[in-house]
């Protein structure tokens, strides 16, 4: 607003709008939306990263839906292999924390990794002050933040509740990128917690959650969708089917509503229950995947058998008298020598 009065610019539609969306752009209004900790341009860089080395500026339309697609394959044999290491390797703790552990347990490897980092920073971050307070305990935390100049301390405010275990920091990774911060571990410890809340275990990152996009069914060659992904497909087109019949029915909307909530809840019960067999039956399904996408692509590149070919070999060949009597001019002019008096 200050630019706009400076050099008054209130006639400027565009900058205006900015100014009144700025709730929407703003990285320091955003803080406190998860958004994965995706910035502006990191879809975009994203897309240019998933067609590098299949498409440039020179590719015509017929070459572009091959490589899409051949893109789209490496990007589902990846996929297998990425689930089959997160469930076959571990990534051993950094700190002797059981909240750690629980990380470790139920995080993916590059997830856990990112959350082990936090907890290795913790020897950065000390208590300075404690302020008792309506809302819960207020904690400041002093971070030291190594500098171009030197190390600095840089403070932060968490505010603590004793009473649901629920942390604030001014920071809000968490609530920007779901990963719990080095300041409220600090405060976590202070309080002598040992076990992190469920809330802080975000579900998206989770190793054993199934996630929507491998429910696709596949047309690839040689990856066939399997049986759990045809159900899917089906209950997808019949979910959309009744949406589209029920949407204008009030009274029918709610009732099938209640009766998803109803199956959902039911179905998680069953699935917590049964949880102990998931993680084995997962390794086993992945480790198949894996090995039938290996196999596709050591038959897909190798060199197809060859023939002997009819006739006498190359070496064999006689010689016509052209072919003869050309070899012959083209050695006399290569060996003829250089006449510096000209012709």
């Amino acid at each position: 607003m200050n630019m706009i009065c400076r050099f008054d610019l209130h006639n400027n539609d565009w900058l205006l709008g900015l100014y009144e969306n700025r709730r929407k752009w703003v990285p320091c209004f955003l803080k406190t939306t998860f958004w994965a900790g995706m910035s502006t341009t990191q879809r975009s860089e994203s897309m240019n990263s998933f067609f590098g080395g299949y498409v440039h500026s020179k590719t015509s339309l017929k070459q572009f839906v091959e490589q899409y697609e051949r893109a789209l394959r490496n990007k589902v044999e990846k996929e297998f292999q990425a689930k089959f290491k997160s469930y076959s390797q571990m990534v051993p703790c950094a700190t002797t924390f059981e909240m750690e552990k629980q990380f470790q347990s139920a995080y993916t490897i590059l997830k856990f990794k990112e959350v082990q980092e936090k907890f290795t920073g913790k020897m950065y971050c000390d208590v300075a002050s404690v302020t008792e307070g309506c809302f819960g305990t207020t904690y400041e935390v002093r971070e030291s933040v190594n500098c171009p100049g030197g190390r600095k301390k840089k403070t932060y405010n968490v505010l603590y509740r004793n009473d649901t275990c629920k942390v604030i920091c001014s920071c809000h990774m968490f609530e920007f990128r779901g990963i719990i911060c080095r300041h409220a571990i600090t405060v976590f410890d202070r309080n002598d917690v040992t076990k992190m809340p469920e809330r802080y275990i975000v579900r998206r990152w989770r190793r054993d959650v199934t996630r929507a996009h491998t429910r696709v069914r596949v047309k690839y060659t040689g990856l066939v969708s399997t049986p759990e992904q045809m159900r899917y497909d089906d209950m997808c087109q019949a979910f959309v089917e009744v949406a589209g019949l029920a949407c204008t029915d009030e009274v029918r909307s709610r009732a099938i509503m209640d009766w998803i909530q109803c199956q959902a809840a039911e179905l998680r019960s069953l699935n917590s229950s049964c949880g102990s067999n998931v993680l084995s039956q997962a390794t086993t399904h992945i480790a198949s995947q894996c090995t039938d996408s290996q196999n596709i692509i050591g038959t897909s590149i190798l060199d197809p058998k060859l023939s002997k070919r009819k006739g006498a070999p190359r070496k064999l060949w006689k010689k016509g008298p052209l072919e003869s009597t050309s070899k012959k001019v083209k050695v006399c002019c290569c060996t003829k020598p250089f006449n510096h008096k000209g012709s």
